[in-house]
């Protein structure tokens, strides 16, 4: 068996690609389910997010995961397959380790040290985890992945100041206009939306509107803004002659604006729109860029333009690295002792060793004749005892361990104190 994990994310897939792998809600449950059904997948957890989609796996050591997951993909749509086997790319073992543990804490983000992307592994494995496709190995790893990253966290500060998409589309905003006299309008009523509007009100903006699908959502974060005017999707383009910036931020899964409806819409516009997309799939057309008073950045274009707090990001992200080599250390040294023959040999030795010591103990008992034949009696009673849990941790022979024996070991090393040094 072997851990590993397929990629694509900003760092090697523009978002032009990667949004034609972006994956909804019942295909991460599809996914999940074939996956869950497949004897060469122990385990496996599917992250997805607007930066990734990532298949980590623990999977038989000659099984195809690649061609597998290529194929998978293939069944939603053509596309998705084509894109996924020219720009994924794989990590094994302790790379595979290691990249879990940097996603985690925040170092292979867009935007170093932003702390959602925490919570998103956290929900990506709450779901196979409770569908038991996470078990013994994930159950290790990923937990170490949670403490990786607050360890990072809490101890170098990356995430203080770190700057957000959210804020890296305020902050281009503030470098073309002046947003003290702008009106803005938000598409989306998400964290990152809400957030982004926060942003803008601290620059100085004075009118906001937030155009969502579901009204009740937008008047909830009027209502947690203090200020704003809600709108239908519908609506958005009759008022895009009078709005100076639109950030959006929408997790839908098509073109909320077309390059059509935004050139009708701001022909007879005096100055230009400043359009920013921080959603993957992208909500306005890209063709919208075209138009010669429309200014449009994508979520690639807004992260490269951030330069703010970048030395002391990259003096963070050494440190934090430093914390991340270690956690791979430790869960590396455990994944490589994970194995049902020391604990037998613990076991038996360990019971052994606690009949001879009760052997003595009663022995003055018996007369010194019988001393011998009590710790003979004492030692054959514990192996008897320990035999049917021996029996089951051998069953397989020379092969590898079942996911059964590797939790039942740990369970006894747990339950027997076994390796107090290890655990310590």
């Amino acid at each position: 068996m072997k851990l590993v994990v397929y990629s694509i994310s900003h760092q090697n897939c523009p978002v032009p690609l990667r949004e034609k792998v972006s994956l909804s809600a019942g295909h991460r449950r599809t996914l999940l389910r074939r996956m869950h059904a497949e004897d060469n997948i122990s385990e496996a957890v599917l992250l997805s997010t607007c930066n990734r989609i990532e298949f980590y796996a623990y999977v038989r050591a000659d099984f195809d995961a690649g061609q597998y997951f290529a194929d998978l993909l293939d069944e939603i749509g053509e596309d998705m397959g084509q894109v996924w086997r020219q720009y994924s790319s794989l990590l094994e073992q302790a790379g595979a380790v290691r990249h879990l543990f940097e996603v985690s804490a925040g170092l292979d983000s867009q935007i170093p040290g932003e702390n959602q992307i925490l919570a998103q592994v956290k929900e990506a494995y709450t779901e196979p985890a409770n569908c038991r496709m996470s078990k013994v190995i994930f159950h290790r790893l990923f937990h170490m992945a949670f403490r990786a990253g607050k360890a990072v966290r809490a101890q170098t500060g990356i995430n203080c100041g770190a700057v957000s998409v959210s804020m890296a589309a305020v902050e281009v905003a503030r470098q073309r206009l002046n947003i003290e006299d702008c009106s803005a309008m938000i598409i989306g009523a998400g964290d990152n939306a809400e957030l982004a509007a926060r942003y803008l009100f601290k620059a100085g903006l004075r009118d906001l509107v937030i155009a969502n699908r579901s009204a009740k959502t937008a008047k909830e974060m009027v209502t947690r803004l203090g200020t704003g005017q809600v709108i239908s999707l519908g609506e958005i383009a009759g008022r895009l002659s009078d709005i100076d910036i639109v950030i959006s931020s929408t997790g839908s899964e098509k073109v909320i604006l077309k390059a059509e409806t935004i050139g009708r819409t701001v022909a007879d516009r005096v100055g230009p729109l400043l359009m920013l997309d921080v959603a993957v799939p992208r909500d306005i057309d890209p063709a919208a860029g075209d138009f010669e008073n429309v200014v449009l950045y994508n979520i690639d274009d807004l992260t490269a333009n951030v330069e703010s707090n970048q030395m002391l990001r990259s003096e963070r992200c050494e440190q934090a690295r430093v914390i991340v080599a270690d956690f791979v250390d430790k869960f590396i040294g455990g994944y490589e002792s994970l194995d049902v023959v020391p604990v037998i040999s613990e076991l038996l030795e360990q019971g052994k060793a606690m009949a001879r010591e009760e052997a003595r103990r009663y022995a003055s008992g018996f007369g010194k004749a019988n001393s011998k034949r009590l710790e003979v009696f004492a030692e054959s009673l514990v192996q008897k005892i320990l035999h049917g849990p021996v029996d089951f941790l051998k069953a397989g022979g020379e092969g590898e361990p079942s996911e059964e024996q590797l939790r039942a070991a740990e369970m006894i090393q747990k339950i027997f104190s076994l390796d107090k040094e290890q655990q310590d």
